[in-house]
């Protein structure tokens, strides 16, 4: 669940002076003067007025004001109450994406490839439709599925076992066979358990699948039930997810990243598959929210706070995975929806994915 301040109750102006405040510092990356609000606002509220709300709003924890004489800047509660607005309303707004995102969309979600392909093109154009950092996640590993079983006898009574996973991942390993078993059935029994396993899942192999294998005696089975228990892991063993993560120069040369502490901090959480993979688990949290923003210091992932992440869950064949868009806390969070609501859509997702 996303984490969220209590918050004031603020009046309209206040809330449309503080998202003229948001928008522009998402534009320009500066602290916000009255001055450029009022011009905003195509001068609709007085100068007075509005350096009175802006006071009221810093004051209220809503914005900062990083040096005496400079303007101001969004908090994390700021950004917070600005992004809440923004879903409130994205019903009716989802349908204004530009033209040029559906298209890019359209036009590249065509032809076949395999799977780590397929993930690879889609965090490419996540990042190419958000202009922030995508992270794409594959199916988690009890949804991928055993493509085929293959075996080559070798020296004695040893043969190499190969299992192509669905994700185009291959696994191999030697196994043993009972001293004197012939090639005829060794290769007889690798047949009957490539066509007990392949189109399982490693989850449904886990459960019991390999048990079943040799229940009928006879050399071919009993071989079969032998290279089974001998490959269990290479079978039914947890599986990685894919992890596809593109754009990291989209924010290079954001002012953010200027200091070397977030720069180092992004770098390492990027360098550490382990870490993303638990991260995203971690920020996914409750599976009914299907569509997660954290802002900053609400991130639970202590080295990122410097960024806001944006979570969700896709659908391709049939199973689950997870994607990510992770940028300054300024990132133009209308087109980071736009962007994961025209992928998902495309990928078959109902159009509801941003209601809590």
């Amino acid at each position: 669940m996303n984490r969220r301040h209590p918050r004031a109750a603020l009046s309209q102006r206040h809330r449309d002076i503080l998202e003229a405040i948001v928008r522009l510092n998402i534009e320009t990356g500066r602290a916000i003067s009255s001055g450029l609000v009022e011009r905003y606002m195509q001068r609709s509220v007085s100068s007075a007025t509005i350096r009175t709300v802006m006071k009221n709003l810093e004051n209220d924890g809503y914005l900062e004001q990083p040096h005496t004489s400079a303007g101001r800047l969004p908090t994390d509660r700021g950004f917070r109450v600005f992004v809440d607005g923004l879903r409130a309303g994205w019903a009716l707004c989802r349908h204004e994406a530009p033209a040029e995102m559906r298209d890019l969309v359209g036009d590249n979600l065509q032809g076949s490839l395999g799977a780590q392909d397929r993930l690879k093109m889609l965090a490419g154009l996540l990042s190419r439709l958000t202009d922030n950092i995508s992270i794409i996640v594959g199916p988690s590993s009890t949804a991928i599925r055993v493509e085929r079983v293959e075996f080559y006898p070798k020296s004695g009574s040893r043969g190499l076992m190969v299992v192509i996973l669905d994700t185009t991942q291959v696994r191999t390993g030697l196994v043993d066979l009972p001293e004197g078993t012939p090639d005829h059935v060794a290769t007889e029994a690798a047949r009957l358990l490539n066509e007990r396993v392949a189109g399982r899942t490693l989850a449904e192999i886990n459960a019991g699948v390999l048990d079943a294998i040799d229940l009928v005696q006879s050399p071919v089975t009993e071989c079969a039930g032998h290279m089974a228990q001998q490959g269990r892991d290479l079978l039914g063993g947890p599986a990685e997810n894919v992890i596809e993560i593109e754009g990291v120069s989209n924010v290079l040369e954001t002012p953010e990243l200027h200091e070397p502490q977030p720069l180092r901090a992004l770098l390492r959480f990027m360098e550490s598959p382990r870490a993303i993979r638990e991260s995203l688990q971690h920020l996914n949290g409750d599976p009914k929210d299907r569509f997660g923003v954290w802002i900053g210091r609400e991130n639970p992932v202590g080295e990122l706070r410097a960024f806001s992440i944006l979570t969700g869950t896709f659908a391709l064949e049939g199973r689950t995975g997870t994607l990510a868009v992770l940028g300054p806390r300024r990132m133009s969070y209308q087109r980071a929806f736009h962007g994961i609501d025209i992928l998902r859509e495309a990928l078959g997702e109902a159009p509801d994915v941003f209601v809590s």
